[in-house]
């Protein structure tokens, strides 16, 4: 009897290339009730259908057949920092993809274990009175970072066995997503388009970070505000930036966004929620900024460099130089093909030979 796929996997590849059942039928030459009752588990396709399946999704044979749990799009393990216009059919595809990574991060584990400094832990917001600032501060002492600006953010999470996954959203409407399912590392998938400075990537993790301890057990309609309050808490502590706040000009702004690392509008904002300038002050320097197009772009020359990941590089490497695993092999454990599997990790200048 012939092996069943799971039709789960259809979905998820289909997804994952960004591809309604409609446009995958005409792509197949399928009826798209075809598609529809193999997603749905009702017909087990032909050999000459997956085949087909294999080609069009780019995807080997082997991927069709994983039994790994996917978590679907709207599930509470899902955390997101975008713009409300962003379309249902892009979420999906980045759904996918955050699903496929973890695929491929759990089965890289099996092998290699993170050694991490430091580690994640889930706070219950309550307990601390809706404060999400006294969390960040928590967090802050607990991963032992020192007083000032973080000095690489990616890299403290990375510390704490959290993987960030760089990779272009293909839309500038969405910045990170991320998700913590408690038998795996925290994964912060941000985005590498290159309308991302670095202080927004910073202030993008901080955020995601925010989510993920203080919203394991759900949360309510204060989610955003709270993440935001803790990005801003962990990034410029308030007792430490207060005094720095006073009397800001644009001159000013331009020299702590260079220390603490912050959008000169992060900046603006941070001090009047510390209560440092007025209502009537914010607005004058929001003006400001608009006037010197800064609210678009802020001057290149204090361009906050882009933070690299590397754990879950490091992760690849130990397969293939202590593991001695091919890149034909390292693709087949990540039902991948090895092209895409190369275009995703590793340097294309230095492929992974066999």
């Amino acid at each position: 009897m012939r092996e069943e796929i799971n039709p789960e996997m259809v979905t998820l590849a289909r997804e994952s290339r960004g591809k309604t059942q409609a446009e995958l039928a005409r792509d197949l030459n399928v009826q798209q009730g075809t598609i529809s009752k193999v997603e749905a588990g009702l017909v087990n396709p032909t050999d000459d259908l997956l085949e087909k399946l294999s080609r069009i999704l780019r995807y080997p044979r082997s991927f069709f057949f994983q039994t790994d749990r996917i978590y679907g799009f709207g599930s509470s393990v899902f955390y997101h920092r975008k713009r409300q216009s962003l379309p249902q059919g892009v979420l999906r595809k980045l759904h996918a993809d955050m699903n496929l990574r973890r695929f491929h991060i759990e089965r890289l584990l099996r092998s290699a274990s993170i050694d991490t400094t430091f580690t994640f832990r889930a706070y219950d917001l309550q307990e601390f009175g809706g404060r999400a600032e006294e969390v960040a501060q928590l967090v802050r002492a607990e991963w032992k970072l020192p007083r000032g600006p973080v000095r690489n953010v990616t890299e403290a999470i990375e510390s704490a066995g959290g993987v960030v996954v760089r990779c272009d959203f293909g839309t500038r409407k969405i910045d990170a997503i991320s998700e913590w399912i408690v038998k795996y590392p925290p994964i912060f998938f941000v985005n590498s388009n290159s309308s991302i400075t670095g202080d927004r990537l910073r202030f993008n993790l901080a955020h995601e970070l925010g989510h993920i301890v203080l919203h394991q057990s759900g949360g309510g309609p204060e989610m955003e505000d709270e993440a935001n309050r803790f990005a801003s808490e962990f990034l410029m502590p308030g007792s430490e930036i207060r005094p720095s706040l006073h009397r800001l000009s644009l001159q000013k702004l331009a020299s702590l966004k260079l220390y603490w690392k912050v959008s000169m509008q992060a900046l603006v904002k941070r001090a009047y929620d510390l209560g440092t300038i007025t209502e009537s002050q914010q607005r004058y320097l929001f003006i400001q900024l608009s006037r010197a197009g800064y609210r678009m772009r802020e001057p290149q020359e204090l361009d906050i460099p882009i933070e690299a990941p590397s754990l879950l590089k490091l992760l690849v490497d130990t397969h293939s130089t202590e593991l001695g695993y091919s890149a034909v092999e390292i693709s087949a454990l990540l039902n991948l093909k090895q092209d895409e599997f190369c275009d995703l990790y590793t340097d294309r200048t230095l492929r992974i030979v066999r």
